[in-house]
């Protein structure tokens, strides 16, 4: 005597394969499976089932057609016992994926490549079991291409359409890859300039384009540079795409500097203060010294000068010692020893 199988079906009447991990069906997180038992020929009738439900809700059941529910992702097996009217028992056993029913939002944007070539790699995210991808463009030929892909490939500018889609619905989203334009600036070589006098830079004209300078926070095409140093300027097209350029003034002249040999501390200019006159000096160190070796008047300004006073009392007449030293624009140490009058 034959005895009949037990075969599994959802409430629409499916019937599903058998395999060994290979999923007989494929359902939404949350969604219910309407399991059914029945003879697939032969004389005997089953009398009894027992059914396990992995991930399912129950876990178990004795009903000839239960309703499942999965609540959570996954690969989960489901097997149903049949007793049959001589008591002899049959097992079957399928395997069901459970996968998300919502969509991640799609990652990529808009895009603007500056400089030559486009090499990028369109990322559509929802990288789940279950999940597909399809990717078109209305105005470059995807033809040989595999479109099946959750990063796609892209070497030249257009706009790329990618459906993200499982059976548990689908996304789309739309982007525009664009070939920026990338300026041009050339600031050109160093450039050797005396003292404040001024030299114009000029970074170069476009439409639209944006200019930012250092060291000074200038925003114009052209700036007026008065000291030496590195001058940078960095241009951006309406694109955003950023070219920078830099250019060294270079400070050709010799520092001057006049240290003077007398000064009136009396209340009246122009000798009432003690300070030398400096050129393209950029540090300074001055200590001066009284005839019993104290130091009466140091500084490291180079605006600072001695007013003629000692411990917050005017200083007598007389000689005092004097040293200077000094670092210039052309990064040379000098020194100077001499001897300076206090007059009153």
């Amino acid at each position: 005597m034959k005895k009949t199988g037990i075969l599994l079906g959802i409430a629409l009447g499916c019937l599903l394969k058998l395999g060994a991990q290979t999923p007989s069906l494929v359902i939404c997180k949350g969604s219910s499976i309407n399991y059914s038992e029945f003879n697939t020929g032969g004389s005997l009738q089953s009398v009894s089932w027992f059914w396990t439900f992995q991930g399912g809700m129950p876990a178990a059941s004795t009903l000839r057609n239960p309703s499942i529910t999965y609540p959570d992702t996954g690969m989960f097996l489901t097997t149903c016992q049949s007793t049959f009217e001589d008591s002899s028992k049959q097992t079957k056993s399928i395997w069901v994926q459970v996968i998300l029913s919502n969509f991640d939002p799609i990652p990529m944007r808009d895009t603007t490549l500056c400089g030559t070539g486009v090499n990028l790699g369109l990322n559509a995210g929802n990288r789940h079991p279950g999940f597909r991808y399809h990717w078109t463009s209305s105005d470059v030929n995807l033809s040989g291409k595999d479109t099946n892909v959750q990063i796609f490939p892209v070497t030249q500018p257009g706009t790329y359409s990618v459906k993200v889609w499982s059976v548990c619905g689908s996304s789309s989203k739309t982007v525009v890859v664009k070939q920026g334009v990338k300026p041009t600036v050339e600031l050109g070589g160093n450039v050797f300039v005396c003292r404040n006098a001024a030299v114009t830079l000029d970074a170069g004209t476009g439409t639209g384009y944006t200019y930012a300078w250092l060291p000074n926070n200038e925003s114009s095409q052209t700036i007026t540079a008065n000291l030496p140093g590195t001058y940078t300027v960095t241009v951006t097209s309406p694109d955003g795409c950023t070219a920078t350029d830099n250019v060294l003034l270079i400070d050709s002249c010799p520092p001057v500097f006049h240290i003077p040999n007398a000064f009136t501390p009396n209340g009246y200019a122009p000798n009432d203060i003690f300070k030398p006159y400096l050129d393209g000096i950029t540090s300074i160190e001055i200590t001066i010294l009284n005839r019993w070796g104290q130091k009466v008047f140091e500084t490291k300004s180079l605006t600072e000068g001695w007013d003629g006073t000692y411990m917050g009392k005017p200083a007598q007449e007389g000689v005092y010692a004097c040293l200077i030293e000094m670092m210039g624009t052309d990064q040379l140490r000098r020194v100077v020893k001499t001897n300076i009058t206090l007059l009153r």
